[in-house]
């Protein structure tokens, strides 16, 4: 056999899926080159002190399965009963097996009725942050995925032939339906130094990672809550000097709240609310402000429940002229669908209050208009109330568990930036988009370890 001098894998994954969602799986990764690299990974695991090759290669086995188990665990995958097997260790060929029972290999989603199991046919390549220079490498990979339905599965949906070029790279998938067995193979050939657009090329529009079924029992649903609230009081006074209010609390996951508040408690209250102040601090100093007074406070770290994180600010040149007119503006939505990736894996409930009081001489040009919509189950409203120098706006976003993309952006891809626009008859204030922008955007500090949404 010619030896390879490029980098060349042989990829299986076979999965056995059970009715409800666990699955048996088998992964078999086979690297035939190039030579010299299987020739030095063979040796750094055979050359140990005080080992012999078989203690040498059950090491290696022992130190891999548990890298096998915490990457699967990363993607939200619990397996038991794992093992892993070198089953080839030549030159030309090493080759190793992994095999576990994975609990919730599939995913059961109510909302539409799927269950749901995720392939990769790009092997990653589809999603990697690509260097400018490329990757420095020649590649070839083969990868086959086998996926055994449950008796009594229909199928919805697979991956289905596609094929991609760039100059000598290529990416080729074909699949086919055997019985209850859904079979997909994917073909890709990476040039040396490959660019980033040859990747984009290949993969930027490839999207079919989902083989849907359905069966006539329903699967159990795992998930947690995200549950949010924002309110934000801003007090424009007649001097020109604001008081500004921002109250954070974080209701849901709890587990992951409780989590939150025993860091916080291990780095000490006092150290916390002061890089909560230093971070808004830097931003609105940036900005051209004056900060006359500020204080921070975090509330429920002993006990359990809600952690709600306090701001209170006085502050000079907060606010603006533009044109005759002051202007107020915020991103209404509470939330970028992409956030989401293809479906939520949360239930999200997120809302936002804001009351902003002018001087009594303003007179109003403009507020946000009340907005009702419901898509699915999912919901969203703004309701704004005008009480004399009073303006009150809440917002309510709520996305059900498994709600996917194209759902979310028709409840909010479209709903605009709120303004509120005022004049008046002396020289005063506003509140700049750029501005707020900086001011809303540092109350996650904390919260932004807990509430990162789940993509897939």
């Amino acid at each position: 056999m010619e030896a390879i001098d490029y980098y060349k894998e042989e990829f299986t994954l076979k999965v056995g899926v059970l009715r409800n969602g666990d699955a048996q799986i088998t992964v078999v990764t086979s690297i035939l080159g190039p030579k010299d690299k299987i020739q030095e990974e063979i040796a750094s695991i055979l050359n140990q002190t005080n080992l012999t090759e078989e203690e040498a290669v059950a090491k290696f086995e022992e130190e891999q399965l548990s890298s096998y188990i915490a990457s699967l665990k990363n993607t939200g995958v619990e397996t038991k009963n794992q093992t892993f097997k070198v089953t080839s260790i030549r030159e030309d060929n090493f080759t190793v097996v992994f095999t576990a029972y994975a609990e919730k290999f599939a995913n059961y989603y109510s909302y539409d009725g799927y269950w749901e199991i995720i392939v990769d046919p790009t092997r990653g390549y589809g999603a990697m942050q690509i260097p400018d220079t490329g990757l420095s490498q020649k590649m070839e990979l083969h990868s086959t995925f086998i996926i055994e339905l449950p008796e009594g599965a229909e199928l919805v949906e697979y991956p289905q032939a596609y094929a991609k070029e760039f100059g000598q790279s290529k990416f080729s998938v074909t699949s086919k339906v055997e019985g209850n067995k859904v079979i997909i193979s994917s073909d890709i050939y990476l040039e040396e130094n490959l660019s980033p657009e040859g990747f984009r090329a290949l993969f930027g529009d490839y999207n079919a990672f989902y083989i849907r079924y359905t069966t006539p029992y329903e699967g159990e649903e795992t998930y947690q809550s995200v549950k949010t609230e924002q309110y934000l009081r801003a007090e424009i006074l007649d001097d020109g000097t604001t008081e500004l209010f921002i109250r954070d609390t974080y209701i849901e996951p709890k587990e992951q709240v409780e989590f939150i508040k025993l860091q916080i408690n291990l780095m000490g209250a006092e150290n916390v609310t002061g890089l909560i102040l230093q971070n808004y601090l830097q931003g609105m100093v940036a900005q051209g402000m004056t900060v006359e007074d500020a204080n921070a406070s975090i509330l429920g770290l002993d006990k359990e429940g809600p952690l709600t994180i306090e701001t209170n600010y006085l502050l000079k040149n907060f606010t603006k002229l533009i044109n005759g007119t002051y202007e107020y503006s915020f991103d209404p939505t509470l939330l970028n669908p992409s956030q989401l990736g293809y479906r939520a894996q949360n239930e999200i409930n997120q809302s936002l209050k804001i009351e902003f009081i002018l001087p009594p001489e303003a007179e109003i040009v403009e507020v946000p208009k009340n907005i009702s919509r419901e898509v699915k189950g999912n919901t969203y409203f703004l309701s704004t109330k005008v009480d004399g120098n009073r303006i009150l706006i809440t917002a309510n976003v709520f996305v059900r568990y498994g709600a996917p993309f194209e759902d979310v952006y028709s409840l909010v891809g479209d709903v605009e930036r709120g303004y509120i626009r005022y004049r008046l008859s002396s020289e005063g204030t506003n509140l700049t988009t750029t501005q707020i922008a900086g001011v809303a955007g540092a109350v996650i500090l904390v919260g932004v370890a807990i509430f990162m949404l789940k993509k897939r």
